[in-house]
């Protein structure tokens, strides 16, 4: 059997992708809940709902960039991206989401919103370009890695009621 072509694309979202990437967020949410620490991320670090208010809000933010991944003209995958400053005064672009649905991974799709990411940050001069992934999520973990990322830091946590799960 032959290698699936590798034709995803990325582009800008605009307000008429609002609703199918707030389905795709809300699918990465699902997917998320299968990994380690998917549960704290939801908690703690993912947009909250209504997921549309949150997408009208970044496609608006001058320091933001929200992107869509395109295979075979369908909308299967979306990054979100913030300017943010470090403490020591450096900007840097933070990818706070970048999903793509299964059905469509290994097409091309993350790698050209990845692209797009990176080209967005040089256009805005900033410095580096951090993303969060799930300890239990090797695959994302991989697909960073392909990029060079590495990881810099790691956070570690338990439940302080040892009956419950961490």
């Amino acid at each position: 059997m032959g290698e699936r072509p590798k034709e995803g694309t990325a582009r800008l979202a605009h307000s008429g992708d609002i609703e199918a990437v707030a389905e795709l967020a809300r699918e990465a949410r699902r997917e998320a809940r299968e990994y380690r620490g998917g549960d704290r991320w939801m908690a703690t670090e993912a947009a909250l709902e209504p997921l549309e208010d949150c997408l009208d809000g970044l496609v608006a933010d001058p320091g933001a960039v929200v992107l869509v991944g395109v295979w075979e003209d369908a909308v299967v995958g979306y990054s979100w991206a913030r300017r943010v400053v470090r403490q020591d005064g450096s900007p840097i672009a933070r990818i706070e989401e970048l999903f793509v649905t299964p059905q469509a991974r290994s097409v091309g799709v993350g790698e050209s919103l990845f692209g797009a990411l990176m080209q967005w940050a040089r256009e805005q001069e900033l410095a580096a370009i951090d993303a969060f992934v799930l300890p239990g999520h090797r695959e994302a973990k991989n697909f960073f890695e392909t990029f060079k990322m590495t990881a810099h830091a790691l956070i570690v946590h338990t439940r302080l009621d040892p009956d419950e799960e961490a």
